[in-house]
This record gives C-alpha cells, sequence and structure tokens, in this order.
C-alpha cells in the first residue's frame, strides 16, 4: 500500500489527479489507517463494558510492552517491586508514579522501545503553555492511527476531511505578505487558505474562492472561524456553500461560539487532542460536552489547587516511546456522568486574543505559537502584547539556544505577521501565569478589534 501511494504521488499532475478523484483516500493511506477505521466503526457501538474491558486489555499490552522493552519503564517497576501481572484492574494504575515533561526530557533515550528502533522516527517538538520545551519521537503508523480518530470525530456530526472538498483556514502560512493566499490540494481536495490575512478588503476574495467548488467543510482554528463570522457580518456577506465547521487547536470561547452560530447558522464542532499523543475528545452538533474517545487511551482527572481537574493520560498509539500516567499541561472542568458516560464540559486550554496587522487583517493568535516552537529555538517562554493599533511588544525568556540571531529571527517573523509595526523585543526573567488556570497568556490584545 505505501509503495502504491509513492508511486502515484511520482506520477505526472494529470495522471495523479485522475487517481486520486477515482481511488479513495482511505485506501491510499494505507492498511493501518484502513484497520483503525474499521475498528473505531465497530467499537462506536460497542457498550461502556466492553469499551473498558477493552481498556484494561490495552493497557497490560502495554505494560507488558513497556516492561519487557523500555528501559525507563523496566527499570521504574523494579524500582518500585511491580510487575505487569500485578495489574489486576485500570485503578491499579495509580501504582505507577506519574510522568512529566522534565522526566521525558531526563530519560529521553531511556523512554525509547528497543523492539522498535528498527521503524523510521519523526520528531516532535512543543512549548506548552507553561513553557517548558519537550520533544519525543512518533512513528508513521501514530499519525495513521490519529487520522481514524480525527476523521470520526469528522463524521459525528456529518462533517468530512478527504471524501468531498473542504477549506482549511489553518495549516498554511504564505511565505510573505505578498504571496499568494491560498493552494489546493488535489490529494487531499483542500482548499488552503491563509489565516493571516482576513480583513475588511480581503473577505469577498477569500469568499470568491469558496464558490469555486463544492466545498462541504470549513476546517479551522476557533479564532480564525470566529474572524470570518465578525468579517462576514461587518461586511453583510454570506458564507457559500459550506455546510459544516469543525474546529480545533485551542479553547472555543463561548462568545466565538455564539458568533459563528448567529452569523452562518452553523454549530461549529471541536475535538480535542493532545499532541504528545495521549488523550483525544470530540464534541457533537448536539452538545458542547466533551467525550472521551476510550479506545485512544486512558484519562485520570485529578484535582488541582484551583478547582480544576488535571488530565493525566495514557496513550495507545505510540508503542516506540510510550508515555504511561503522563501529565498534560491541559484541565478541564468538573467530570459529569450522563447516561453512564463520564463527559468534560469544558477543556481548558490554550486561548488567545486576536491581533491587528498593520492592514488590518484579523490574525489568530494560535499561529504564532507554532511559528515559535518550530522556528525560534531561542526561546523558552513568550508572551505577545498588542498595545495599539501600531505598537507591539513581545517578552521572551530564553533557553539554552539563544544567540545573539535571536532577536532578529523574532522581528523578522513578526513582521511578516503583522506587517512593519512599531515592535518593542523585551528578555525578561520570567513571564507570568494566569492566576485561575496556572497557564501563560502569551498573545493579549489591549484594544478592542
Amino acid at each position: 500500500m505505501a509503495e502504491i501511494s509513492t508511486l502515484i504521488k511520482k506520477a505526472p499532475p494529470t495522471l495523479k489527479q485522475l487517481i486520486y478523484r477515482i481511488v479513495p483516500f482511505d485506501r491510499r493511506y494505507g492498511q493501518t489507517f484502513v484497520n483503525t477505521l474499521d475498528f473505531l466503526n465497530n467499537s462506536s457501538k460497542w457498550s461502556k463494558e466492553e469499551l473498558k474491558n477493552y481498556q484494561f486489555e490495552q493497557f497490560k499490552l502495554l505494560v507488558v510492552h513497556c516492561y519487557e522493552n523500555v528501559p525507563y519503564y523496566n527499570e521504574l517497576f523494579k524500582t518500585i517491586g511491580i510487575k505487569p501481572i500485578d495489574f489486576k484492574n485500570l485503578e491499579d494504575m495509580m501504582k505507577i508514579p506519574t510522568l512529566s515533561k522534565q522526566q521525558i526530557s531526563e530519560n529521553f533515550e531511556k523512554l525509547h522501545a528497543r523492539n522498535l528502533n528498527k521503524f523510521k522516527q519523526y520528531e516532535v517538538k512543543t512549548s506548552g503553555s507553561t513553557g517548558e520545551k519537550l520533544r519525543f519521537h512518533i512513528t508513521d503508523d501514530v499519525y495513521k492511527k490519529e487520522a481514524a480518530f480525527v476523521l470520526q470525530a469528522f463524521h459525528a456530526h456529518g462533517a468530512t476531511m478527504y471524501d468531498k472538498p473542504s477549506v482549511w483556514l489553518r495549516r498554511f502560512v504564505p511565505i510573505d505578505r505578498n504571496s499568494k493566499l491560498q493552494y489546493y490540494d488535489h490529494e487531499l481536495r483542500r482548499l488552503y487558505m491563509s489565516a493571516y490575512h482576513l480583513n475588511d478588503f480581503t473577505i469577498s476574495n477569500y469568499l470568491a474562492e469558496f464558490e469555486k467548488r463544492q466545498y462541504h467543510t470549513l476546517v479551522a482554528y476557533p479564532s480564525s472561524a470566529y474572524i470570518l463570522a465578525l468579517l462576514c457580518e461587518r461586511n453583510s456577506l454570506e458564507l457559500p456553500n459550506i455546510r459544516k465547521i469543525h474546529v480545533s487547536s485551542e479553547m472555543l470561547l463561548p462568545e466565538w461560539r455564539k458568533k459563528i452560530i448567529d452569523v452562518f447558522k452553523i454549530v461549529p464542532v471541536a475535538h480535542y487532542g493532545a499532541i504528545e499523543k495521549v488523550s483525544f475528545m470530540y464534541q457533537t452538533e448536539t452538545s458542547t460536552n466533551y467525550f472521551p474517545r476510550l479506545e485512544y487511551g486512558v484519562n485520570e482527572f485529578l484535582k488541582n489547587d484551583l478547582g480544576h481537574y488535571n488530565i493525566i493520560a495514557t496513550g495507545f498509539l505510540n508503542w516506540n516511546m510510550p508515555f504511561i500516567r503522563y501529565l498534560t499541561e491541559d484541565s478541564v472542568s468538573k467530570p459529569q456522568t450522563i447516561n453512564g458516560q463520564e463527559v468534560i464540559s469544558e477543556i481548558l486550554g490554550r486561548t488567545s486574543d486576536v491581533l491587528v496587522a498593520k492592514d488590518g487583517s484579523l490574525l489568530p493568535g494560535v499561529n504564532f505559537y507554532s511559528w515559535i516552537d518550530k522556528k525560534i529555538e531561542g526561546v523558552a517562554m513568550f508572551r505577545i502584547t498588542q498595545k495599539s493599533r501600531s505598537h507591539v511588544v513581545f517578552e521572551f525568556v530564553r533557553n539554552t539556544f539563544y544567540s545573539t540571531q535571536t532577536c532578529e529571527d523574532i522581528k523578522r517573523g513578526l513582521i511578516s505577521r503583522l506587517g512593519d509595526l512599531n515592535f518593542e523585543i523585551e528578555e525578561v526573567s520570567e513571564i507570568s501565569r494566569h492566576s485561575n488556570s496556572g497557564k501563560i497568556r502569551c498573545i493579549i490584545n489591549e484594544i478592542p478589534t
């Protein structure tokens, strides 16, 4: 299957586009994706008891794998005096200490499974909202398994990722502010458009692109969908073709959700997934609650000093570098049980203000995180504060990768996104945390948008 996909990518453009139209995506993405999707279609019909039994069976398999093949866990289990046979139920997970970002960094090599080192590994980096950087490895099968979970979350409210054309206001950043604002991916049938250039002057051009094909689903950051709704309302424009809206990667604030529904008459639906591949939850159109996918892993919710509940998660997907009882940076409101199923009413994840560029474009703050994580190695923690339409302050705490080039890289990135404004770049010793969530509010707009 992988060889066929490789051959397709090497085919001439016209032949390639024909194949993309004829051969369904799931048949091109490989057997791991197909098998996972088939499994989820079946497990979606299981009872709560069947799901819990499946969780425990997967957990036992993971523990045996870690004990036999992952040096960190082999040493840990021996130190605390437990063996895989000692786990009789999921509650016995508590015998294993939690895993922090710092422990992952300190035991990076020991967390790799010795029996899987022959597979190609991909490095993932993230700084997170606490500012502590993390890197880890996953293999290709993890991406394909997760894609099946994401597709199921889309299907839960009638949205689409592959079988019908969709518009994505995410994952695409023009090289500079003079580059094209969009490109069409024939393989995935997606129109990718910049989330950096939405303003009163460009909104008509965006909507004109939406009209060129029968696009069914809009996929966006919550803030991008909100910005689009603001501009359509302000300019008395309608959203053509789109039937469903799916969002992720930051909190869907109540006021954003209301504006999207009021303007587009479409209920935006979100899913939550940790970049560490340990937890997955999704909404439906009929409920704002998040439903954990028990087949993805085990979630524990530990009450913290702020009255929220920290997510401690054990993922089933990444056996190459497994995380058991991993301390995520996210927290949730108090879990509830509805019709025998545990649900989450609110995930207290990343949220940011909308920034205003020199040309009036409204920029979702979430885009700045990926820029810092991937492009600026010298920054451990940061905060961007827009003081006025022309004045922006960038505060940062340096890390060991800091160099004299770091500030120039920061300024260049800010200009490419916001235009040539008055930027103050300040090195500070720390970035204060929010008193309620304990997180760092990284993107702040002190002017009305």
